[in-house]
């Protein structure tokens, strides 16, 4: 089922999708900070965190409902579906939020989660490419990361 629609004023859309995106590249610049530490319950609710800000980037731009947890996750199935390999995207965003669970549960180990990050990593720079220039400056992804905050 396609996500529900959400519309808003052009202006107040592109300052949501400003947050958004300040707030992923937040949490996923705090990664690895939390993985050095042996943090792995807060290295991994930090990257589902930034893979929840992306979608919801993804979602303001293209007008769809992204307040709650569910609307997260279909908006993100949507996006998936309409890939190039919708299984394997599919398949990360179960990791993406396996790394959100691990919060609660702790049961992921160290390994577990650095490739689960490798996997959202993928998942946060497909995201990135969906947006338009005006919203990501003309950058890679990685480019974006590396500018001063």
């Amino acid at each position: 089922m396609p996500p529900a629609t959400y519309t808003e004023a052009p202006d107040l859309r592109d300052e949501r999708i400003g947050k958004h995106l300040a707030q992923a590249r937040e949490y996923w610049l705090k990664c690895p900070a939390y993985l050095a530490e042996g943090d792995l319950c807060q290295t991994g609710e930090k990257a589902w965190g930034a893979f929840a800000q992306m979608v919801k980037a993804v979602s303001s731009y293209r007008e769809w409902r992204h307040f709650r947890h569910n609307d997260v996750l279909a908006a993100a199935r949507q996006i998936a579906d309409e890939s190039d390999a919708p299984s394997s995207f599919r398949e990360s965003i179960t990791i993406a939020r396996t790394m959100h669970a691990n919060f609660y549960e702790m049961d992921l180990d160290q390994a577990d989660t650095e490739l689960g990050l490798v996997r959202v990593g993928a998942l946060l720079e497909t995201l990135w490419g969906l947006l338009p220039e005006q919203y990501t400056d003309g950058l890679s992804f990685t480019a974006w990361l590396g500018m001063p905050g």
